[in-house]
């Protein structure tokens, strides 16, 4: 049976503008099972809610899903809850009896709370490429069995090459500073206590199709990207793998990408280099344990900076201070440490933005002296939905540490900073 699905983009948080990938290599899962499918993007509408009826209006739809890209923008200091406006939309579709099935990586983080927040039907954890086109056949026979499906056991569908850009309007994002995306792998084996994705599952893509998105891409006038990967180099063999493939197609584009501290060598900057990679984003941590909870030491950053000075590529480092039981002199070790070994830019993160079921929730949950530094009074009842943050160091006492340095800067006081990071 062909279903008539319709995904929607509800995220209209304009700082960064973000295409929403995720729908795109959604689409070309579901068609190649012949189902219909259209993508209302209510990014730059005025009235969303007008313009979602007037589309459920137009076509009698099956299924409606949603992309919950972030539940907030992750700002302290002006933050934006999103659920509350995105809960009418999915009232909307449920007035007309449509199921609705969420999905997206800020769903993923806290997927009981959101669904029973939203009061939506169904949701999928982690990719959907695989499983989406599963549910369906399971919705179809009547086996619906469970509310929420893990995308992460599924995976992805590896023989798919995605020919993106006909279902978005990119002319809009890129004319207000946005930028398209690609992925070549989902999943992070970094071990994060605060990470909502630490040591998730990892699948990669073939190479050979990423190598035809892009090309696809370039070919409809697009030449700069941003990798949207956790982690580039989560194996290093298939990352210097895809930037020969990359430097072999000789495609006229730019990139930037993130990296981990580790694995690396010289061989993959140098090929960065060559694939014109112009800046890598590298988030570590200053608290001694989680550098050795993730493998890496002051010497592997000191030696990935040293590389990229070498091979000219911007390396911004954001790094986050204060975890719980970290002292004040492990912080000051890191700021020495980058006043000698100077990156691109230094961006430290005083905020954690706490993720019910982290490391870091149950540690608060169980610390009651930790529970004093909550920007938030701490109860049993406090479910993490809604924005709680904690602060180890106050913002006066890490201005003071960097002393106006240039190099640094704390994160979220400048407008231009990016909520792409749900860690």
């Amino acid at each position: 049976m062909e279903f008539n699905i319709l995904l929607v983009n509800p995220n209209r948080f304009k700082n960064p503008l973000v295409i929403p990938i995720g729908l795109e290599y959604l689409v070309s899962a579901l068609e190649k099972y012949d189902h219909n499918v259209d993508i209302l993007d209510l990014c730059f509408s005025e009235s969303p809610e007008k313009k979602l009826t007037i589309t459920l209006y137009e076509k009698p739809y099956d299924i409606v899903g949603f992309t919950i890209r972030n539940i907030d923008s992750l700002d302290y200091y002006k933050n934006e809850f999103f659920l509350p406006s995105i809960k009418p939309l999915i009232q909307c579709v449920k007035a007309r009896s449509i199921p609705v099935v969420l999905g997206g990586s800020g769903f993923s983080a806290m997927p009981n709370e959101i669904l029973e927040y939203l009061g939506a039907d169904f949701g999928i954890i982690g990719p959907g490429e695989a499983i989406f086109p599963c549910f369906l056949e399971l919705f179809q026979s009547q086996k619906v069995s469970e509310k929420i499906y893990d995308g992460w056991e599924y995976g992805l569908k590896d023989d798919l090459i995605h020919l993106r850009g006909s279902k978005f309007n990119y002319t809009k994002y890129l004319f207000e500073n946005g930028i398209v995306g690609f992925e070549t792998h989902k999943g992070c084996l970094s071990q994060c206590p605060y990470c909502i994705r630490a040591g998730s599952k990892t699948w990669f893509k073939k190479i050979p199709h990423i190598i035809e998105e892009l090309r696809y891409l370039v070919d409809h006038g697009y030449i700069n990207f941003q990798l949207c990967d956790d982690e580039f180099n989560s194996k290093l063999s298939f990352s210097i793998d895809f930037c020969k493939a990359l430097i072999k197609a000789d495609l006229p584009l730019k990139w930037k990408l993130s990296m981990k501290p580790i694995p690396y060598n010289e061989d993959l900057f140098r090929l960065l280099d060559e694939t014109n990679a112009y800046r890598i984003g590298i988030e570590i941590s200053s608290y001694r344990r989680i550098q050795k909870l993730n493998g890496y030491t002051y010497s592997d950053l000191a030696n990935v900076i040293e590389y990229c000075r070498k091979y000219q590529i911007e390396l911004e480092i954001g790094v986050f201070v204060g975890y719980p039981y970290e002292t004040l002199e492990s912080v000051k070790y890191m700021i020495n440490f980058f006043k000698n070994n100077p990156p691109t830019s230094v961006i430290i993160e005083i905020f954690y933005r706490i993720y019910n079921h982290t490391v870091l929730a149950d540690l608060i949950k169980k610390d009651a002296s930790l529970q004093k530094n909550l920007i938030k009074p701490f109860s049993e009842e406090l479910s993490f939905l809604e924005p709680v943050f904690y602060n180890g160091f106050s913002q006066n006492v890490i201005e003071e540490l960097i002393s106006k340095d240039d190099l640094f800067r704390i994160a979220w006081l400048t407008p231009e900073e990016n909520y792409q990071q749900t860690k």
